[in-house]
């Protein structure tokens, strides 16, 4: 990592200029890697808080045969740092996370694939309640790497988002993909993908069946869905949802 006092402005500007230049998210997450002599950087675009971690874009310079083996053990049920990225609103250090006896094989497995014994994640959530997570991994000492976050960490999150966004406009392109749902207008559409109707949905968020029913129609509108069936088509489409 380049951690020279006098060029930490110069390099930050310099690598964000490139990332914005970057044809793609992929070449991006290497640019990241590459710039600050990183082990690894990868993005990780999620859904909203209800189903954070399902069917998720991922661009990642970790090698094939982590990402193969991650799957291959199940780990994602497991990973503490996927867990914390998006429940989570403000960045962290993976030291900094509370390993539970059942992620500890994957810490120590990522390590030996050479992902890196640092981490530090930031969490992205954006105005129409789009959840990413950026990743930077290192093989650094803890003061150094604590060193080479706090100088970078305003970069970072800049790049972090700007990287979301670009994301986004891969898959939907440039217009916004989604009308701004609120948290509990998205919890009763996941709550109607899972084939629940007005009555269940009340019971289960203790509110009043006129309320959910309120909440539902309006959801509807904004989507400009006829049924409730063509509104939840559309949010999983646009992965606000999951099935």
């Amino acid at each position: 990592m380049n951690s020279e006092a006098g060029s930490l402005g110069d390099l930050d500007a310099s690598i964000f200029d490139t990332v914005k230049a970057a044809r793609d998210v992929e070449a991006a997450v290497e640019i990241v890697r590459d710039g600050y002599q990183l082990s690894h950087a990868t993005f990780h675009l999620g859904h909203t808080p209800i189903e954070p971690i399902d069917a998720p874009y991922v661009k990642s310079t970790y090698p094939p045969e982590w990402l193969g083996r991650y799957l291959v053990k199940r780990y994602f049920l497991v990973d503490p740092v996927a867990k914390a990225g998006f429940e989570m609103v403000r960045p962290f250090y993976w030291h900094e996370l509370d390993i539970k006896p059942e992620a500890a094989e994957l810490m120590v497995d990522a390590e030996k694939h050479g992902i890196g014994s640092q981490g530090y994640s930031i969490p992205v959530l954006d105005k129409d309640n789009r959840r990413s997570l950026f990743t930077v991994t290192s093989n650094a000492g803890r003061r150094e790497w604590d060193a080479f976050v706090s100088a970078h960490q305003a970069a970072l999150a800049e790049i972090a988002f700007f990287i979301h966004t670009r994301a986004l406009a891969e898959l939907y392109g440039t217009e916004r993909p989604f009308p701004h749902l609120s948290e509990r207008e998205i919890e009763c559409l996941a709550l109607t993908a899972q084939g629940k109707d007005s009555k269940d949905i009340a019971a289960i968020l203790d509110l009043s069946e006129n309320t959910t029913k309120a909440y539902l129609k309006t959801v509807r509108i904004k989507l400009q869905c006829s049924t409730m069936a063509q509104a939840v088509a559309k949010a999983i489409h646009h992965r606000i949802i999951s099935r």
